[in-house]
């Protein structure tokens, strides 16, 4: 069950209290959103993981900015620890339908921190990313989520982590980040279902694209068929099958069905997908809360609601780096799914924290707008809210409808004033 005052393994830091953390044998989960006041400290606990490299640690990241991230890295060259990075070599992601967006800088960084002897780009050229956001210790522990190694990934935004201590859950990562390494690299090679590995007395499951990207998207879809409750925390969602296996619960009301999303997430998928609008219902859905983000700017640390979690029927969760959108099949990416009740319930926590905080503007944290390459500008999100979801709310079918009644009062008024000047023209 979810615990606080656990003192880390290195270092005399204290995991938070809930609901920022949950602890289990081998297992820490740690959650993220400054906004919704949930700090974990995953700047602090990430510095603290990689300090605790022995002899290897290996790390692949979409983009990593942080400077006490990048200075705790470069602590490892000083000594006999082997280090290996792989990053997304591709320039400057302004978003698009399904992508993260993401400031430039990573090779600079890395090459500011004496880091890129260390340091392989994967995905310089194509719309291919790397978006895979994980470190391998020792051969022994993974650490494993939805941020990325910048200040806004770390501090500012909406995400959860993972540290899971097993060799065998390691060795699976291992594999991915050496495929990631290759040369000309397109394809992680896996098998199409993953072995069951035990942490704890608790099943996970590992997937990573694009090898298995049809294997997510099919493993997600198989457990929404007769689901009974769900809760999900999705920057967006576009993917057709996933958006599919949803739509029965827009049809009722009252299913038990809960969800918090990023509205910049969403607005280009709204603006520029093709498929039928009716599978986006949720966005003007009162059981889906949209969170109030800034908008991506070049160059400025972003506050995004960043999550990729699906919690189905209080037992499976699915979390990682995996947005549920129609690009991220193509992608290099890693979800875990993971099967047990007490784990379930600290996601359903935290999910239930966020929709509370969005649903109640005065519940947000007084926010500051991130500033460029700080943590923050003064500025407050609450005011927002109402903006941002109901900028995200309008769909063709809704501007159609209210052009047509718009048409329809000012007919009626037209034909209101004629009768009354005829009435008045007869009565003269």
């Amino acid at each position: 069950m979810p615990r606080g005052g656990i003192c880390a393994k290195r270092g005399t830091a204290l995991l938070p209290t809930p609901p920022t953390a949950f602890t289990s044998p081998g297992v820490v989960v740690l959650f993220q959103s400054s906004r919704a006041g949930l700090n974990a400290g995953l700047t602090r606990h990430l510095v603290d993981f990689i300090a605790g490299t022995e002899a290897t640690l290996d790390v692949a990241i979409y983009d990593l900015r942080h400077p006490e991230i990048l200075s705790a890295l470069a602590g490892l060259t000083k000594r006999q620890v082997r280090l290996r990075v792989a990053y997304d070599g591709g320039s400057e992601r302004t978003g698009g339908l399904g992508s993260d967006p993401k400031s430039s800088g990573t090779r600079e960084a890395l090459a500011a921190a004496g880091l890129l002897p260390y340091a392989t780009a994967v995905h310089e050229q194509g719309r291919h990313l790397m978006h895979d956001k994980f470190l391998v210790r020792d051969g022994k522990s993974v650490w494993v989520g939805s941020a990325n190694f910048t200040v806004g990934g770390l501090e500012l935004q909406d995400n959860n982590c993972l540290i899971l201590n097993s060799s065998a859950l390691a060795a699976r990562y291992t594999t991915t980040l050496e495929d990631l390494l290759q040369p000309h690299h397109r394809h992680v090679q896996q098998a199409d279902e993953p072995s069951t590995i035990d942490i704890g007395g608790v099943p996970f499951r590992a997937y990573f694209e694009p090898a298995e990207g049809e294997g997510i998207e099919q493993a997600i879809v198989s457990a929404l068929k007769g689901a009974r409750r769900v809760r999900i925390a999705a920057f967006l969602m576009s993917d057709p099958g996933i958006l599919g296996a949803l739509l029965p619960f827009s049809q009722d009301l009252h299913a038990d069905i809960q969800g918090v999303y990023d509205p910049n997430g969403m607005q280009d998928v709204l603006r520029y997908s093709h498929q039928d609008k009716s599978l986006f219902w949720f966005v003007h859905d009162p059981r889906f809360v949209a969170a109030p983000s800034h908008g991506f700017a070049p160059g400025r640390e972003q506050d995004f609601m960043h999550n990729k979690v699906m919690v189905i029927d209080d037992h499976l969760v699915f979390t990682g780096s995996y947005n549920y959108s129609e690009n991220a099949e193509e992608n290099d990416e890693t979800v875990l799914a993971v099967d047990g009740g007490a784990i379930a319930s600290a996601y359903t926590g935290y999910i239930s924290t966020l929709i509370a905080a969005y649903k109640s503007p005065a519940k947000v944290a007084s926010g500051a707008e991130p500033g460029e390459g700080g943590r923050h500008r003064s500025s407050t999100l609450s005011s927002e809210i109402a903006v941002r979801k109901a900028s995200v709310s309008r769909t063709p079918q809704l501007d159609r409808a209210i052009r047509t009644v718009t048409w329809l009062l000012v007919a009626g008024l037209v034909i209101l004033a004629i009768v009354i000047i005829l009435a008045l023209h007869g009565n003269g």
